[in-house]
């Protein structure tokens, strides 16, 4: 058994939390005087020392709960000691907007066949992102070789007559191993409703629970109102191979892996979803820009255009700019219109395509009246954008009506 932590998450372990403990700012230390600056003091002075002053909390109770229910799911189940590796990740791409109270556990769950070899022999593409796991030859070959078959049932447990590895029957097994591991936790009733499975982190107590569908784990302490969500992730790895849609001074080998999220259609039971993580960080630039869209989205209501729809635009722009080198140079104003144009663009086209199979819709599901509706609101943001008397305003469609009120008096007063 093996843990790792992400690279941001060993940086914090190796200089110490305390350089995230800065203090809010109360105050712009330059004036807001155009759109850059104002897109600038909202991201910086406003955003930024918020999310960074949480964080230590946040962190070291998320590393304390991963911890222990990773030793506990291990007490529970044996497939599950031998076969896991658990990596406590955050959020690698660090475009959380708000506090960081929503932190992945991703728990790889191992197979016992080859999964270092090439991925074909046992992987199937069935739809853009999505994969079938054919690994009943490997399991049957272990056999005859004399493997252990306690440990090889398991996962024969998991295969339907085709042998294809179905994401229902292994999500069965790993809930199981879930709820098992919180049962090992310590259990109150003193001042709640009614038992609830606890953890203690520096003294203070919290409650845990599951919540379904997502089975996202909550851990929460009822007397602050400090709340966790926890996404137990399981993924299987598998070797990777080359990249054929990114340009080749930037494409990869690496591993990638399968996660259990439906589909939908005629391959749902056996169908997997294969994010390319690896291959999407290096494609991120301007980062300000993806934070600022992600909050006009939400003070907007722009609610079914998902944060993968928007990172999937800058995507698409980074392999289009690949020949211009300044692109990315330009101020946080400029970047913010443009990509912001571009948004709105592809909901008048009703289609953000799917960057690894441009053939895929990846709002193909969204109704178009929303859709419609989005791309209105959007235009009319834009008349303001476009309008350099107009920069304070923009501030009103970036927060909310409260926190735009208490902004205009004290940051955009004249």
């Amino acid at each position: 058994m093996k843990i790792f932590y992400s690279n941001e998450i060993q940086e914090l372990r190796a200089t110490g939390t305390r350089v995230h403990t800065k203090k809010p700012v109360s105050s712009s230390k330059k004036p807001v005087k155009d759109l850059n600056s104002l897109l600038r003091d909202i991201y910086e002075v406003r955003d930024k020392p918020v999310r960074d002053q949480d964080f230590p909390k946040y962190f070291r109770v998320f590393q304390a709960v991963s911890l222990q229910l990773n030793e506990l799911m291990k007490q529970a189940d044996p497939y599950y000691e031998r076969y896991s590796l658990v990596r406590f990740e955050g959020r690698k791409d660090r475009l959380r907007i708000n506090k960081p109270d929503d932190l992945d556990m991703e728990i790889v769950i191992g197979l016992p066949v080859d999964t270092q070899a090439p991925a074909h022999n046992v992987i199937e593409d069935v739809a853009p992102g999505f994969v079938k796991l054919n690994i009943g030859d490997q399991l049957e070959s272990l056999l005859d070789r004399g493997g252990n078959w306690r440990v090889i049932e398991t996962a024969h447990r998991w295969l339907d007559k085709d042998n294809c590895l179905l994401r229902s029957l292994f999500m069965d097994w790993y809930k199981d191993v879930v709820e098992k591991a919180l049962n090992l936790f310590d259990m109150v009733e003193d001042h709640l409703p009614f038992a609830m499975n606890v953890i203690m982190v520096e003294g203070q107590l919290y409650t845990l629970r599951l919540e379904s569908p997502t089975y996202t784990l909550i851990v929460e302490d009822p007397h602050s109102g400090f709340r966790l969500d926890m996404d137990l992730i399981p993924a299987l790895e598998f070797l990777d191979i080359d990249s054929t849609r990114m340009p080749s001074k930037r494409r990869k080998k690496g591993n990638f892996l399968v996660v259990p999220i439906p589909m939908g259609g005629p391959h749902e039971a056996a169908a997997w979803r294969r994010p390319l993580q690896l291959q999407e960080w290096d494609l991120l630039y301007m980062k300000q820009a993806i934070r600022l869209i992600k909050k006009l989205r939400d003070s907007q209501g722009l609610s079914k255009i998902e944060s993968y729809h928007i990172k999937t635009i800058f995507y698409h722009a980074s392999i289009e700019q690949e020949h211009d080198p300044e692109f990315w140079s330009r101020n946080l104003a400029e970047l913010f219109k443009h990509f912001v144009k571009r948004l709105h663009q592809y909901l008048e086209n009703k289609n953000i395509p799917y960057f690894w199979d441009t053939d895929y819709n990846l709002i193909g599901n969204i109704e178009e009246s929303v859709l419609n509706g989005y791309a209105k609101k959007l235009k009319r943001f834009i008349k303001v954008l476009d309008d350099p008397s107009e920069y304070k305003m923009v501030a009103k469609y970036l927060m909310s009506e409260s926190q735009f009120k208490e902004y205009k008096k004290k940051i955009l007063k004249t």
